[in-house]
């Protein structure tokens, strides 16, 4: 096993600071996710490792070598990209062979190799087929075996279920997951998706502004954000930026959904509140209670999470550009959910979870 190191990697395009004196380590057998959204630098960040593009500045190590201006040949870097690039007028084995051969491997070695990955990937019963034969998510298990079967020191794989449909998306996800495990492969996985680093990642490292802004465990970086946007890149529910705030008896924090009242002087690092789904209640009538926030909706959709609970999407009536999650039981709802799917939810100012 081997472990990734960056240090001060700055990149520019066009005069524009894409990466900015980021730091981030990859440790030994471990999965990182690496989550931001489009245009914050992730592809470039894959891309200055794999040896593609130079880093204007910064070294990269793998394990205690330095690897910064050495050849993507030598780099012992398996790398996936977000297009599954594919030799189309090859069979599928021969695209898993491609790497093998570079490597002057004898045929039997390469026919072992192959056939080892390819169970592994499962894809199997495609070595014969060409490219144009296989599905989408297939391709992408082809483009995995073949950044796999010389046994890289360190995975890289930018966006791989980006062009999976949604049925075949997970399935894949766990499959990376699994192989990863199986071959105690350091690796560093590309996303914009919060839901793929909540089911595969050991730690997840939110990137904006060309630095990495938090790194953790995907529930302790979920649970305490440092701020807003990191919530937002996570793909927390319930979260809303503060407009302004307000100072009288209470410090007011006005957002778009509703004001909310705290005791405490206002941090100014405050960005953002959280309204966790579980601690909103729901009503057929209207509740007065001063320490209650409660606002009227309508049920736009329901999600069966199990047998007894659901998550209800909520329209919020006074702004119906604005939606709402909330959890409840099976009992609540067939209780407090009309025919005309008018409901009111309630929950208390204290338990907002300021970000």
């Amino acid at each position: 096993m081997a472990g990734l190191l960056m240090k001060e990697i700055s990149m520019k395009y066009e005069k524009k600071l894409i990466l900015e004196n980021l730091d981030l380590e990859v440790k030994h057998g471990e999965l990182l996710v690496l989550l931001g959204e489009s245009g914050c630098g992730k592809t470039t960040l894959l891309k200055i490792v794999a040896g593609i593009i130079q880093p204007e500045k910064g070294t990269i190590y793998v394990d205690d070598t330095e690897i910064t201006d050495l050849s993507p040949q030598v780099r012992q870097i398996g790398y996936v990209p977000q297009a599954q690039v594919l030799f189309p007028h090859m069979k599928v084995k021969q695209n898993i062979a491609f790497g093998l051969e570079a490597r002057k491997l004898t045929k039997e070695a390469i026919e072992k190799k192959i056939h080892w990955i390819a169970d592994l990937v499962g894809i199997s019963g495609l070595l014969d087929r060409y490219p144009r034969e296989i599905s989408g998510g297939q391709k992408q298990r082809v483009a995995l075996a073949r950044a796999m079967a010389i046994e890289p020191h360190i995975l890289l794989l930018d966006e791989p279920l980006s062009s999976i449909d949604a049925t075949g998306r997970e399935a894949l996800a766990l499959t990376i997951r699994r192989i990863q495990k199986e071959t105690s492969t350091t690796t560093l996985y590309v996303t914009h998706n919060g839901d793929e680093a909540r089911l595969i990642s050991d730690r997840v490292a939110v990137i904006y502004d060309g630095k990495i802004q938090q790194i953790g465990k995907v529930l302790d970086v979920e649970q305490h954000p440092r701020n807003y946007l990191i919530a937002r890149i996570l793909g927390s529910p319930n979260i809303w930026p503060i407009l302004y705030t307000k100072k009288k008896e209470k410090t007011m924090l006005s957002t778009q959904i509703c004001d909310i009242f705290i005791q405490d002087e206002v941090n100014s690092k405050i960005t953002g509140i959280k309204i966790p789904p579980s601690i909103i209640s729901i009503s057929k009538t209207q509740i007065e209670d001063p320490n209650l926030v409660v606002l009227k909706c309508f049920v736009k959709t329901m999600i069966e999470k199990s047998e007894d609970e659901y998550r209800l999407i909520l329209d919020l009536k006074d702004n119906p550009s604005e939606y709402i999650k909330v959890d409840c039981s099976r009992v609540e709802y067939e209780k407090y959910v009309t025919e005309n799917k008018e409901i009111y939810i309630y929950f208390n100012h204290l338990e907002v979870i300021l970000l």
